[in-house]
């Protein structure tokens, strides 16, 4: 995976019931019949046959403008509220196989990946208090089966500094249920919803979790309900947010992205990076926040649904050569490890790391990992010795 990434909007057309948490049920003491309390939905909602004929060619021309734009690949953004039950929702992958690189035939030109992203939007105190009870779902042990398995990774939207402290200490660690990217739409309001504290900042920056700046609220025309003066009011609330997160966060770890529910709302890459020049951030940051950040964020989305906690392995290269093999055979076993421990330092010294290592090993531990690496093969050349 390479390129420029970006993330879009996908409509949703659910019932309100799902806006509603169920009552929890109480222990029934008394003799009397308990109170019927409404049942949990069981069907299963096909998200693609609940769009109309528009939207259907506005979601196919927006993929299409991706890869127009010099997109290599899309985040199907699916933005549900913590009362819905995840495993309701069935979506197609890839959804237009015929603008995936995986499924289009060789020689298609146009082409853009295109994976699902599921963020639960209006994450507050009361889905913090009750994830896992009935009624709620959002993270928790007992709700992470219940993620699709096409899901690539998963977001929050906090809207209080509770819902955020609670992101940042019980939920970053790796686990199948752990977000990856924390999303904010800083044109909302003239204020992030919630101070962003250095410690806070700090365990996401350890735990891999990334900011994503929404910017869809700069990019949208003015709906008929909009007042006048609506539309630059939205473009100063998102500076000022926006310059607030890069300070927080000095620019590292943040992710940049149109989430656009129309096409006319995407942006080329170009344009945002000359955009991310308002708040406070260089072209170098302002690349990686399209580019590198995207893609460490999806790496470890990936890991973490896909192995247990996240943990990757390295595959490590060891090579010997004739005259290792040759002492190895007259000296026994112990000059044996001494060449095989020695070969695979001078490899591991000599081999070229492609990107997509560097990109494990940063989800797998990063630099820690690696000096752990060469203090145990120093180790190693001590005790032969």
């Amino acid at each position: 995976m390479h390129g420029y990434l970006d993330s879009i909007a996908v409509p949703l057309h659910l019932p309100s019931s799902v806006y509603s948490a169920l009552p929890s049920a109480a222990p029934n003491k008394g003799k009397g019949k308990a109170k019927d309390q409404p049942a949990t939905p069981t069907q299963l909602y096909d998200v693609v046959q609940s769009w109309t004929t528009q939207e259907r060619d506005d979601m196919q021309r927006k993929v299409a403008m991706a890869s127009l734009l010099g997109y290599s690949t899309v985040l199907l953004t699916l933005s549900i509220p913590a009362t819905l039950d995840p495993s309701l929702l069935s979506f197609p992958t890839p959804l237009f196989p015929q603008l995936d690189p995986r499924t289009a035939p060789p020689g298609t030109e146009g082409l853009v990946m295109q994976l699902w992203r599921i963020n639960v939007e209006q994450f507050g105190d009361d889905a913090v208090k009750g994830a896992g009870q009935k009624g709620w779902y959002g993270f928790a042990n007992s709700t992470a089966p219940l993620f699709p398995p096409q899901t690539t990774l998963l977001s929050v939207s906090p809207t209080t500094l509770t819902a955020f402290s609670h992101v940042a200490l019980s939920l970053s660690p790796p686990s199948p249920f752990s977000p990856t990217l924390v999303t904010l739409d800083p044109s909302l309001s003239p204020r992030l919803p919630f101070p962003l504290k250095r410690g806070l900042i700090s365990s996401l920056s350890r735990a891999g979790v990334a900011f994503e700046l929404v910017l869809r609220g700069v990019t949208r025309l003015d709906d008929p309900a909009d007042q006048p003066g609506d539309a630059g009011r939205r473009r100063r609330n998102w500076i000022a947010g926006a310059r607030e997160v890069v300070r927080a966060t000095e620019g590292r770890g943040v992710v940049v992205s149109s989430g656009a529910v129309r096409a006319g709302e995407m942006r080329a890459p170009e344009d945002l990076i000359n955009l991310c020049s308002l708040i406070g951030m260089p072209p170098s940051q302002a690349k990686d926040a399209l580019t590198v950040n995207p893609q460490r964020a999806v790496m470890r989305g990936l890991s973490l649904r896909q192995t247990y906690r996240g943990v990757l392995s390295n595959p490590t290269l060891l090579t010997s050569s004739v005259d290792a093999d040759v002492q190895a055979s007259s000296d026994g076993p112990a000059p044996l490890a001494r060449a095989t421990s020695e070969g695979a330092a001078s490899a591991n010294r000599k081999r070229p790391v492609s990107e997509r290592e560097e990109v494990s090993a940063a989800v797998a531990g990063g630099p820690a990992a690696v000096r752990a690496g060469e203090k145990e093969s120093q180790r190693s050349k001590k005790r032969s010795r």
